[in-house]
């Protein structure tokens, strides 16, 4: 790979601390038609799959170039002049600035419960908590210490149910599975997923954007879409029979009967036909071309 000749300038480099890691900005000042040459160094070639090629700050391995801007270093150009076609002239300069922004880079694909990912990508996770209300009916409750003493029926005993949201960021995939996301959506884990019992994870919502990632040696920009995932883990423990089990999106609380105690609720007498409908949530993330 060339080696371009920059210098930092005063001033540079920025560092912030913060929840997130490290991140860094540097100035540095270059030849304004070496300006593309230089991006792609910094940014590495690998920086379209996953930062592997970008450059790192220094002291810090863990944190990558991961964004760079250039913009003319004295303001006045060498050369100025009307210009006889906008889509093709533009001011030439001597020297760039170039403004490169330095991140912590910490994939998760390494972590035991994370699913498996093609190599040219990554992944980053984040944890959020909320939880539902749920209403029991003293029907179904007697009072521990005194169990002869009648609990009224308009008693509303509530209990808080936690839900728990992971956010999973797949990032730099080329072809996303679109047809995977479109028919997972509103489904719950037939299996294990990370880390979480089947019928525990909803898979709520998908947002997908088309990032900018490099420029090629053509000039031509390269793009990849960023996906990020929300499940919804709802684990219900406690009340009645079922205390020492876990159920999931599919259970109910039944108050009637001998015992009260979660049960699913099905269609039509059909075991299969659930409240919510089960699916392998790996595809979501295999290329379109693996799924």
């Amino acid at each position: 790979m060339p080696t371009y000749c920059y210098r930092e300038l005063a001033g540079s480099p920025e560092e912030d601390y913060g929840p997130g890691g490290m991140k860094a900005t540097r100035r540095f000042v270059t030849d304004w038609d070496d300006r593309n040459a230089v991006v792609l160094e910094i940014l590495g070639d690998g920086y379209e799959f996953a930062a592997t090629g970008a450059m790192e700050y220094p002291g810090a391995e863990r944190v990558k170039a991961m964004r760079c801007r250039a913009r003319p270093y004295i303001a006045t150009p060498d050369t100025q002049q009307e210009f006889d076609d906008i889509t093709s002239d533009i001011n030439a300069y001597r020297y760039c600035e170039l403004t490169v922004e330095y991140e912590t880079f910490d994939p998760q694909e390494d972590e035991e419960d994370m699913p498996e990912i093609e190599s040219d990508t990554f992944l980053t996770y984040r944890l959020d908590f909320g939880g539902e209300m749920m209403t029991v009916p003293g029907q179904a409750l007697q009072w521990q210490n005194a169990a002869n003493v009648p609990v009224p029926e308009e008693l509303k005993a509530v209990k808080r149910i936690p839900i728990i949201e992971h956010h999973l960021s797949w990032k730099r995939v080329i072809t996303p599975p679109w047809s995977a996301i479109r028919s997972t959506v509103g489904k719950v884990n037939n299996a294990a997923f990370i880390g979480v019992g089947a019928e525990q994870l909803l898979f709520d919502s998908c947002r997908a954007d088309k990032e900018f990632i490099q420029v090629d040696e053509l000039q031509s920009p390269q793009y990849g879409w960023r996906l990020d995932y929300v499940f919804r883990q709802r684990t219900i423990t406690g009340l009645g029979a079922n205390q020492d089990n876990t159920f999931g999106w599919n259970h109910f609380w039944r108050s009637l009967g001998d015992v009260p105690a979660w049960d699913r609720l099905i269609v039509g007498g059909n075991e299969n036909a659930r409240m919510y409908e089960l699916a392998s949530f790996s595809p979501l993330f295999q290329g379109a071309a693996q799924a």
